[in-house]
């Protein structure tokens, strides 16, 4: 099984935040900044983490992120992971935009406008909308 599969919301939203911060945390830092209910929850998460190797223990007891994960249909951007929708939906509102800026000379000066320009325009606003919108069902935790 791979270690994404075994990750809970809890422990995922706790190496979400380890590999946001960047450095080593304890379980009370951790505790704080993932705002977790208790430093035993932080501990048993930290423990799920180390036991999927992804987080090693330093030499003063502090945990750190030893790889970032490659998880399905997300993206790593930085230090923020981000669904792949996202990107395609972004890529479509991009597209949107230029179609956009072609349009508007055209409305300006009352010139004619293709209707195939209409439903393209149309295709595009669904498709970044679909996009999007799973994106925002994606944004939390991967199933």
């Amino acid at each position: 099984m791979e270690p994404e599969e075994e990750l809970n919301a809890t422990t995922f939203q706790t190496y979400l935040y380890m590999v946001k911060v960047g450095r080593p945390v304890g379980p009370r830092d951790l505790m704080r900044g993932a705002n977790l209910s208790s430093p035993s929850v932080a501990y048993r998460n930290l423990q799920k983490l180390m036991d999927l190797g992804l987080v090693v223990k330093d030499s003063y007891g502090n945990y750190v992120v030893k790889e970032k994960l490659c998880m399905k249909g997300y993206v790593w951007i930085g230090k923020t992971l981000i669904p792949s929708f996202a990107i395609f939906g972004f890529i479509f509102v991009g597209v949107l935009i230029a179609e956009i800026a072609v349009l508007i000379p055209h409305l300006i000066v009352a010139a004619p406008v293709e209707e195939s320009f209409w439903f393209l325009a149309v295709v595009t606003v669904v498709a970044a909308a679909i996009f999007l919108v799973q994106a925002l069902r994606f944004r939390k935790r991967p199933k």
